[in-house]
């Protein structure tokens, strides 16, 4: 996200589609089809350059998109929040759309999205008990997203919310490294 500007555009218009989603009954196709979509921008180097490429005309980045829509047989209600973000040429805030709404999803059913970062590879039982754990202390599901950091040298970093617990290696030298110049 650049800027606060465009993150309240984003959120303007995830929230006009969770409404719309709503009255649809369509929330969960809408946000598998936008799950798809953020793998597709995650894997596809050239789904990203054409989003971002200010050359392309709205009608072409509009029928493109439809295209690739039509690839993954999106519901009715992703196409043409889609093609809206085409027309007004938004489709470069499509990533932070797609958390937005994720996030909107999840928080309606109740659940709360956390992330673990970690050093090196964990094992399912241990993700669980974190998982089990942040599910404890927020009495909520947590959606638990793992990501290896090679950076933080040990230990693990969980995010949930606003919230942050560092309880790496890297961190703790930091903190210390910090203490030392102040003493």
């Amino acid at each position: 996200m650049k800027n606060s500007g465009s993150k309240k555009i984003s959120e303007r218009y995830v929230l006009a589609l969770f409404e719309v989603a709503t009255a649809a009954n369509a929330v969960a196709a809408v946000e598998k089809d936008l799950q798809n979509l953020n793998a597709l921008l995650k894997e596809n180097s050239d789904f990203v350059d054409f989003i971002s490429n200010p050359l392309l005309t709205r009608a072409a980045k509009g029928k493109i998109a439809g295209a690739v829509l039509k690839n993954i047989s999106a519901h009715k209600i992703t196409a043409q929040f889609i093609s809206l973000l085409a027309a007004q040429k938004r489709l470069d805030l499509l990533s932070e759309m797609i958390k937005l709404f994720i996030e909107k999803s999840a928080i309606s059913r109740g659940e709360m999205a956390a992330e673990l970062v970690v050093a090196r590879a964990v094992f399912d039982a241990e993700t669980a008990k974190i998982s089990a754990s942040l599910s404890k202390a927020y009495n909520k599901k947590i959606n638990l997203n793992v990501r290896e950091d090679a950076n933080l040298l040990g230990g693990v970093v969980i995010n949930v919310g606003s919230v942050r617990l560092d309880s790496s290696l890297a961190g703790k030298l930091t903190r210390l490294q910090q203490s030392l110049k102040v003493a």
